[in-house]
């Protein structure tokens, strides 16, 4: 029924009903109502998972572990391509840091699937935010010496940049002679920047603490948490901080206290979703990253490779310093 029903649909489909019908399939595929996609699918639906339903099963059971389940949707949209409708969506899923691209596409002629993919996000995902200018004059959130490992606008030099909370987020750590540890790297006390200050990056109120969570073993991440021990700074004006990986039980400040830009709030640590020990900073348009859109974050007065910067945004592979 299920078959038919989609048949006669999407032959006579506006491109809006088009997206709804990928959004159908989806929800239908999370919610493992696999039997049901299985009749929808045409031959090299089926022959692309082993020509029976227990290939499909397994699809689902990859995309689970792998990934984790959908928290939310960063975009989807509809192509054609030689006749066929392509449906592809954008997402944040539990267990991936990043984002995770799901593409459906089917022969509207046929009304029948032909594939079904999921696969790392590789692109940016889009911002209301591109040309937003923060009111916050934001420092930099440690002391010492550290640098970007993941910085920028574009996915190729920041891999956060697929996902919507965290699309002009950065990731910092501490190299010495290009290593970010000494020995064997097996210990988080081996890496330069375990334990060393952060601080808040401009004056606000504390309006979120997770200050329990484990730190990890060097390259065994955290596949339930995302950020980990983290706090969250109200700046005023719609705009947040959000820290993340501190150590644990490092974090010094309470929910609902007012910080001042440069105060210690907790150590670098290695908690979450984090294979070393590094810092992790974005700023949001709203306090639940959950929801949260990502804002350019613009820091004030520090150093870029030893040279006095006025103000900017940071980027992969300088060397930062307040």
């Amino acid at each position: 029924m299920w078959f038919a029903v989609l048949a006669s649909l999407v032959l006579s489909e506006t491109h809006d009903e088009r997206l709804e019908t990928g959004r159908r399939l989806t929800q239908t595929l999370l919610d493992s109502r696999l039997d049901e996609l299985w009749q929808q699918g045409g031959a090299s639906f089926k022959r692309g998972f082993g020509g029976s339903v227990a290939g499909l099963k397994q699809f689902r059971a990859r995309l689970a572990n792998d990934f984790g389940e959908e928290l939310r949707v960063t975009s989807d949209s509809i192509d054609e391509r030689t006749g066929l409708v392509v449906y592809t969506r954008q997402s944040t899923f539990s267990r991936w840091a990043l984002g995770v691209e799901m593409q459906w596409v089917w022969d509207p002629g046929k009304g029948a699937l032909v594939s079904v993919s999921a696969r790392p996000a590789f692109r940016e995902a889009p911002s209301p935010h591109e040309d937003y200018v923060p009111k916050v004059e934001l420092k930099l959130p440690f002391r010492g010496t550290w640098t970007v490992l993941w910085g920028g606008r574009t996915w190729e030099v920041n891999r956060h940049s697929s996902v919507a909370d965290m699309r002009y987020a950065t990731d910092l750590w501490m190299l010495k002679k290009g290593s970010s540890c000494t020995g064997d790297c097996t210990k988080n006390e081996q890496y330069f920047c375990w334990g060393k200050p952060v601080v808040a990056p401009a004056d606000g109120t504390v309006v979120f603490v997770e200050s329990s969570r484990p730190d990890n073993r060097p390259n065994a991440p955290d596949p339930n948490n995302l950020f980990g021990n983290h706090v969250v700074i109200d700046h005023g004006n719609s705009e947040y901080s959000l820290l993340a990986h501190l150590h644990r039980g490092s974090v010094v400040v309470k929910k609902g206290e007012k910080v001042t830009v440069g105060e210690i709030i907790a150590v670098a640590g290695n908690s979450g979703m984090s294979t070393e020990p590094h810092l992790h900073y974005q700023l949001m348009d709203g306090p639940d990253w959950s929801t949260a859109q990502g804002l350019p974050a613009r820091f004030f007065r520090y150093n870029v490779d030893g040279k006095p910067v006025e103000v900017g945004e940071l980027k992969r592979g300088q060397y930062l310093s307040p």
